[in-house]
């Protein structure tokens, strides 16, 4: 079979660690034929990648918009504010699209690029790839099988971690809405259409935020425009230019935001870099305006309220999911919640997911939420497993990382592993006797993402099959429905 023949337009950090990067660990699938990037450095960066001749590399979407098309398929990794102009003269040059997220900043733009790919009889397709994500796979379904009653209430959060809302949405391409567009559509727009995935149509909104903290206001006047100038509070300031993106490069030399400030990986080219462009500015001095926080209420068809909070200073970075049912008729057991989060709450160097001083229980293991030992007086529903993760047994228990050992009397005993700041485990693969549990995932005390355990699951995205999959154990949430563990 040979490989889909691509156009990348917009060489950024997208379409270069993203798109390309795919395509060189998948050249059986996906093979990149020219390249689109008004940047010299990134268009040749990528087309070094992808062995792009010169006579195909292209400086603006216009140069290939008035020849024969380059290649069946074309991936528009553009910045928002030329998605209309990009796509619908790339549409109409003939090439089959895959838009990254948002459409367009717009409601009459978005409208006006989908009726022009149903009139060409073009592919459009837009990049919502959480969608396809196991976790949100698994979410949707339990939702969608009656499992939870009727949903009567969501609250949903995206946090960003402060240094990220500061790189991205101060110093950065997104900073302000007339060169990105607003806040809640650049950052949020995954968010918003996994709710419609979810839980069906919005009918009511409301929102509101506001720009606080990242204003001149915040700060004296001797505080200097750049951090490289002499800064004051230097010492104590977490948004210290230097610091942030010096700590970025030693904890991964492939980070995204380096990647934004240089193409030269090392300490002195990220300095420089600080020095003169727009990542080394003071975030109290910047050209920003977009909001620091904002929430959405939303009044879901049947009634389902739906609450979404967007916050830029986190301590760390994901999304917490919180949503509410009345029960099962199949189960009366009165309401109960599930919790599903994809991120963690520091606390003295771990990844720790539970409220301290809470009890809990899951798969009949019982313990008491931030201590150092969990035992379990019995298996119930958790399968007779070894756990294995490089040397030894750990399990993911609760979204912290823990120790497996199984005891002389059958019982469980679970030990929190600590995790320290910026330590990976890349490598992480869960493997269950029974093939219940069998994935790999990847562990870190800022990005702790949200185990989702898999079998081979028929009619994976048909939702009238969702309580099929549950009920036959199909898959889980390893810390989701802790009243009610699948």
């Amino acid at each position: 079979m040979r490989p889909v023949e691509l156009v990348m337009v917009g060489a950024g950090n997208r379409g270069y660690l993203a798109y390309g990067a795919f395509a060189e660990r998948n050249p059986d699938e996906a093979k990149f034929v020219a390249v689109v990037e008004p940047d010299d450095a990134r268009r040749a960066r990528f087309a070094s990648a992808h062995r792009i001749p010169a006579d195909r590399q292209f400086r603006a979407w216009e140069d290939i918009a008035g020849r024969p098309p380059l290649a069946p398929g074309l991936i528009n990794a553009t910045l928002e504010r030329t998605h209309r102009a990009s796509t619908l003269g790339l549409l109409a040059a003939g090439y089959e699209m895959l838009l990254e997220k948002p459409i367009a900043t717009t409601p009459a733009e978005c409208l006006e690029i989908a009726a022009a790919a149903e009139s060409g009889g073009r592919l459009l397709q837009i990049a919502h790839v959480l969608r396809y994500a196991p976790f949100f796979v698994a979410l949707r379904d339990i939702i969608v099988s009656g499992r939870l009653g009727a949903i009567v209430s969501v609250d949903w959060r995206e946090n960003l971690i402060y240094w990220h809302f500061a790189h991205s949405y101060v110093r950065g391409n997104w900073s302000t809405a007339t060169r990105g567009g607003p806040m809640i559509l650049t950052k949020c727009c995954h968010d918003l259409d996994l709710l419609v995935w979810i839980f069906g149509r919005c009918e009511r909104l409301s929102s509101s935020g506001s720009l606080t903290h990242f204003v001149r206001e915040a700060v004296g006047s001797e505080i200097p425009d750049r951090c490289t100038d002499g800064c004051p509070i230097a010492d104590d300031c977490p948004y210290f230019a230097p610091r942030v993106y010096l700590d970025r490069l030693r904890e991964n030399p492939n980070s995204f935001a380096v990647a934004a400030v240089t193409s030269d990986r090392t300490p002195e080219g990220v300095m420089r870099a600080l020095e003169t462009g727009p990542y080394g500015r003071c975030v109290y001095r910047s050209d920003n305006d977009v909001v620091d926080h904002q929430v959405v209420l939303m009044r879901f068809a049947g009634g389902l309220s739906v609450s979404l909070t967007m916050q830029g200073s986190s301590h760390v970075e994901g999304r917490h999911k919180t949503a509410r049912g009345r029960g099962s008729r199949r189960r009366r057991r009165g309401p109960h919640a599930c919790f599903c989060r994809g991120l963690t709450r520091r606390s003295g160097g771990r990844s720790d997911f539970c409220s301290r001083g809470s009890d809990k229980s899951f798969d009949g293991v019982r313990g008491r939420a931030g201590s150092s030992e969990w035992r379990g007086g019995g298996h119930g529903s958790l399968p007779r497993v070894r756990l294995l993760v490089g040397r030894g047994g750990y399990s993911l228990a609760f979204g912290a990382l823990h120790e497996f050992k199984e005891r002389a009397d059958g019982g469980l005993e679970l030990r929190r592993v600590r995790i320290d700041h910026g330590e990976r485990a890349d490598d992480l693969v869960v493997v269950a006797g029974d093939g219940l549990l069998g994935r790999k995932d990847s562990v870190d005390a800022d990005h702790l993402d949200a185990l989702v355990a898999c079998r081979a699951r028929a009619g994976a995205r048909d939702p009238d099959r969702a309580a099929e999959r549950v009920d036959g154990g199909q898959h889980r949430l390893d810390f989701g429905l802790l009243n009610d563990a699948l």
